[in-house]
């Protein structure tokens, strides 16, 4: 009887909520997709009762500093030197703070990348694989179809 009203409760208040699947919307622009993006990512707790962490200013300019790059490598190194923390402690901290790994993280804002590019430009799903930082359109279609639920070529024939 305990453990049944616990599951119900845990159930109602998970911190990891199943996504919906993508599949099962019908996307009609890119934003229906960006959000089912979104709806993957792990719940964060609100940022009052975060402690620790990576300061919002680091976390900030980490961010810029991703979104400025994101064609090219980013090192988990490069990362932690800008926030001026060792490398192990500059993962923990950034996970906290962010709910993602840093790897994590710069993937995600690589699959961003390629819908808004997908949906904004009529580039070669090679020049945009490569324009979002992927190593190649293999891992591009790989790393979208895992984050968004369908391959690249179905996103863009999606869009009306």
């Amino acid at each position: 009887m305990l453990f049944s009203s616990l599951d119900k409760h845990v159930g109602e208040h998970s911190m990891f909520p199943l996504p919906t699947s993508v599949a099962e919307r019908e996307p009609q622009s890119a934003t229906p997709l960006m959000e089912a993006l979104m709806d993957r990512a792990p719940a964060r707790k609100s940022p009052a009762f975060i402690r620790g962490g990576i300061p919002p200013r680091v976390l900030r300019r980490i961010r810029e500093y991703i979104d400025a790059n994101i064609e090219q490598r980013i090192s988990v190194e490069t990362l932690a030197r800008l926030a001026d923390l060792s490398v192990c402690y500059f993962v923990r901290a950034f996970k906290q703070s962010v709910g993602l790994t840093p790897h994590d993280y710069v993937i995600r804002r690589r699959v961003e990348r390629t819908m808004k590019l997908l949906s904004d430009t009529n580039l070669s799903l090679s020049e945009i694989a490569l324009a979002a930082g992927f190593a190649d359109q293999s891992h591009c279609a790989r790393r979208f179809r895992q984050h968004v639920g369908m391959s690249p070529r179905d996103f863009r024939w999606s869009i009306p």
